[in-house]
């Protein structure tokens, strides 16, 4: 236990004590340790001659070392925590500059009202990855427009179909009681308003039965139906209103079995040929027919001769309380509910109705599934 020699004032006896020697060098046989306030790494072995022991001890001081990794991990982390602050400002300066054309939309968006849905936005004002968003919502705003417009026009039609009646009412009550009458005159009175009032609960109902129709509230009581069967029972209801008119009633086709709600399809067909006695002139017939369009599907058509329904009528003809000839208003017996009932009817199984007019005839057509 003999220093022999030594090239700095270090202590290491420490080391030696405390520490195994080793053959091999390598980062598990390097140690470190703290004297005097600085850091020191070495590594200690033995060296063996013929008749003595050597214990070998090489040190570094790594205090320089150590400060500058310190100084470097300090730095480090400052320039760390700079970057974040700065991806962070610069990611909400992005964010923030992205989201302009959101807010110029915003802008706009707070001027449309009921009263201003014709506004529309700009798609060429936006990035191209927010122009299919507008389109959209320029397509959401045609629809409501068309719905406050046929909502308008719906009150409208309600208010005008409500009024006429119930005015007529009032008048005729008005006159009655101006003055005495006879047991005669008041019930005439009766009988005149009770017509009044079953058009007005029957156009009631059919209101009703078409705010469940589209809103699929209906319930359809489905079955295998003869279509010829179905048909000839309406015209026997109609043989005697036929007769009287002058008109005759025609059916062609073939043996068709479809699945469908037998109230339901009796309404829609009867809407239909009620329609057609109301325009055909004396001595004319009106022809119901069936087909065959696919494998599966039918066709049903009501055609009857008489003036031509103008074309640009013929989109609306299915709208409530439309009537292409406004002159008739008030002297047609429906209160022109019965095409759009029709048309919900048609709908309501899946199928599709159009109808077709010209100068000799109109034409109306049914397509339904098979059974």
């Amino acid at each position: 236990n003999r220093l022999l020699y030594r090239n700095a004032d270090v202590d290491l006896s420490l080391l030696a004590a405390n520490t195994p020697a080793s053959a091999d060098y390598n980062a598990k046989t390097i140690h470190h340790w703290q004297l005097d306030g600085k850091a020191y790494r070495g590594v200690f072995s033995r060296l063996t001659t013929a008749d003595q022991h050597y214990k070998v001890i090489a040190a570094i001081d790594i205090s320089f070392h150590t400060h500058f990794l310190a100084q470097l991990q300090r730095s480090l982390g400052l320039i760390l925590l700079g970057s974040a602050l700065l991806t962070l400002l610069a990611a909400w300066l992005a964010v923030h500059q992205g989201l302009n054309p959101l807010r110029g939309l915003s802008e706009q968006m707070r001027d449309i009202q009921t009263s201003k849905l014709d506004i529309r936005l700009s798609p060429g004002e936006v990035p191209t990855e927010l122009r299919h968003m507008v389109q959209s919502f320029n397509l959401m705003l045609d629809r409501l427009e068309q719905g406050f417009t046929k909502l308008s026009h719906f009150s409208a039609d309600i208010a005008h179909e409500l009024r006429t009646p119930l005015t007529n009412m009032i008048t005729q009550t008005q006159v009655s009681l101006s003055r005495a009458r006879s047991a005669d005159e008041y019930q005439n009175l009766l009988f005149s308003n009770l017509e009044e009032l079953e058009r007005l609960n029957k156009m009631i109902s059919d209101m009703l039965w078409l705010a469940k129709s589209q809103n699929g509230l209906l319930t359809l009581q489905k079955q295998t139906l003869n279509l010829a069967d179905e048909i000839q029972a309406i015209f026997d209801f109609f043989e005697a209103l036929a007769e009287e008119s002058g008109v005759s009633l025609h059916f062609s086709g073939p043996v068709i079995l479809v699945q469908a709600d037998r109230t339901l399809l009796r309404h829609a067909l009867t809407n239909l040929l009620s329609n057609a006695l109301r325009y055909t002139a004396q001595s004319q017939s009106i022809t119901v027919t069936t087909a065959l369009a696919s494998p599966d599907s039918i066709t049903i058509s009501v055609e009857n001769p008489g003036p031509p329904i103008p074309p640009e009528h013929l989109p609306y003809l299915f709208e409530r309380f439309y009537r292409a000839d406004q002159s008739r208003q008030r002297h047609s017996e429906g209160a022109g509910l019965g095409l759009a009932i029709t048309k919900a009817i048609v709908e309501a199984h899946e199928g599709q109705i159009n109808v077709e007019s010209d100068l000799e005839s109109t034409r109306f057509v049914i397509r339904l599934k098979t059974a």
